[in-house]
């Protein structure tokens, strides 16, 4: 999964060159905006700010549990970081977006392993353990620098949660496996991308700029990467806030908005209390 760093012609100084990042993406530089080094890498962000947001402030009105608070927070700090690195390309930036994902995952799992545990309780020894894992993964990648040390570990955390979270759907109903099968898709579905990104930046350059002149951001894979994953995280966060408020039967409900959305608010009970 490493990332080469790649220069071409349409590639442009701008406000904040030059880049100090150890990665950058295949979108060319500054073509939009002085001031934004990777245009669509950056925007696309906003679906992560806004999902992370609006789940904090849901958890806050329906008085949920500080965890999931946390997690929400969490996604909207990867995506406001993440927003930093790819409007500057600089590599205090680069690490804010990089080592939040490890925070945030660690965030998750403990939701996850914490799934039947009583209202409002909390697992020190596991927080702790799991904070630990995160500075320890965070300070080898800062101290030897590689990106392919931090995007393999990362996505083993991943694959860890995905795990713990199938199996914690055991008894729960059906809708739940069906959300919980969309954001693993999600998931996959933004893998798929990042590859295509480092892979293939050439041709997807060359579909840019040819005679076709399709659209950019169709072919901007970084970005919808954030998409994915920021859908991909949503709605796992709200399959765990939901189906433990579900099973304590307390907290939160899962509203479907148009059908398809998940948004999490209060109980009716609760809300008239």
């Amino acid at each position: 999964m490493y990332v080469p760093i790649l220069t071409s012609d349409r590639d442009f100084a701008g406000a904040w060159h030059p880049a100090t990042a150890t990665l950058d993406w295949c979108e060319a530089n500054y073509t939009w905006s002085y001031y934004i080094a990777e245009w669509w890498n950056t925007l696309s962000n906003v679906f992560m700010i806004v999902f992370g947001l609006h789940g904090a402030l849901s958890i806050l009105m329906a008085r949920g549990e500080s965890r999931f608070f946390l997690s929400f927070i969490a996604l909207f700090v990867v995506g406001f970081g993440s927003w930093l690195f790819h409007m500057t390309l600089s590599y205090p930036m680069q690490l804010v977006d990089e080592l939040s994902m490890l925070f945030c995952v660690a965030l998750l799992l403990y939701c996850a392993f914490e799934d039947k545990s009583s209202y409002g309780s909390a697992n020190y020894p596991l927080a702790f353990g799991l904070f630990s894992v995160a500075v320890t993964v965070s300070g080898i990648y800062v101290a030897i620098g590689h990106p392919v040390f931090h995007q393999v570990t990362y996505c083993l955390l991943v694959a860890l949660l995905v795990y713990k979270s199938a199996r914690n759907l055991a008894g729960y109903p059906a809708k739940y496996t069906r959300m919980f099968g969309f954001s693993l898709a999600m998931y996959v579905l933004g893998l798929v991308v990042w590859e295509l990104d480092v892979h293939y930046c050439s041709a997807l350059r060359g579909l840019r700029a040819g005679p076709a002149r399709v659209a950019p951001v169709l072919l901007e894979m970084h970005a919808w990467w954030h998409i994915f994953a920021g859908m991909g995280t949503y709605f796992l966060i709200v399959i765990m806030a939901s189906t433990r408020s579900e099973s304590l039967q307390r907290g939160l409900h899962l509203k479907m908005l148009f059908g398809v959305f998940p948004l999490l608010v209060a109980r009716r009970e609760e809300r008239s209390a």
